[in-house]
């Protein structure tokens, strides 16, 4: 059942099955509001419930805090996402942080180029295990992460038994594709400061650069030498410009 854990190998299986899925749901149905909305809905789901307000700005950083069943609701989407269990995540980003944009960094464009988009996660939980005591302990996560893939899976199939083939697909197979892509572009753009429409507004260490229009489809996420600055503030936006969606739900969501 080792298979049924958050791993790269399975996940890309996953995405190439969902790929081929995805094509021939637009064979059979082509072009229409529904196939073009129900995409958007599922990656605003899973993409910016799941991983910018819950996985990266409550679990990772714990900038805000909200009711449980919040957080286990947006954890549950996040793990929709098919970018790695809660606990594969959190480690994937704590060490981005802790070796960033050194040789040691999970993602950094600087040392692994256009490779980045290969990696989906690294699951390295032996080098910030003292601090995910509060996931690896949590029972809830635990099981998420032990059966990541089965929880995909269930989730695919209830939307086949209410929706059928039509509603698997757009609502989760195809953003899955898009979260999966639009995750490692994020990573790239995050750290690439010659990227077009990019700029530093701090001077640190890393190469973190913020880039507006970006920030825009990413939930905030690309406001990311902001986040370098204060990895600790959930609002990522501090020009009038410089939209963040995820700060504005976790503003309607956070407990006062």
């Amino acid at each position: 059942m080792h298979w049924l854990k958050s791993n790269i190998l399975v996940s890309q299986l996953v995405l190439l099955v969902s790929l081929i899925g995805t094509v021939y749901g637009y064979y059979l149905n082509g072009l229409s509001l529904g196939t073009v909305l129900l995409p958007i809905l599922g990656y605003s789901l899973y993409i910016g419930l799941g991983i910018s307000v819950t996985f990266h700005r409550n679990l990772t950083h714990k900038s805000y805090k909200t009711h449980s069943w919040i957080t286990k609701l947006g954890t549950l989407l996040g793990t929709f996402s098919n970018t790695g269990s809660s606990i594969a995540w959190v480690a994937t980003h704590m060490n981005h942080h802790k070796y960033a944009d050194t040789e040691k960094d999970p993602h950094s464009p600087r040392h692994t180029g256009l490779k980045v988009f290969a990696l989906e996660y690294d699951l390295d939980i032996s080098k910030v295990r003292w601090t995910m005591k509060y996931l690896i302990h949590d029972r809830y996560h635990m099981f998420l992460h032990k059966y990541y893939f089965g929880v995909i899976v269930a989730w695919s199939l209830f939307l086949y038994l209410i929706g059928g083939f039509y509603l698997m697909v757009f609502l989760h197979w195809f953003p899955m594709i898009i979260c999966g892509v639009m995750s490692n572009i994020n990573n790239y753009i995050g750290h690439k400061p010659d990227w077009w429409g990019s700029y530093r507004t701090y001077d640190t260490r890393d190469d973190s650069t913020n880039n507006w229009l970006w920030a825009i489809l990413f939930f905030g996420e690309t406001l990311h030498n902001n986040h370098h600055k204060r990895p600790y503030s959930y609002n990522h936006g501090e020009k009038w410009y410089e939209v963040d969606i995820g700060a504005w739900i976790i503003h309607l969501i956070k407990i006062k």
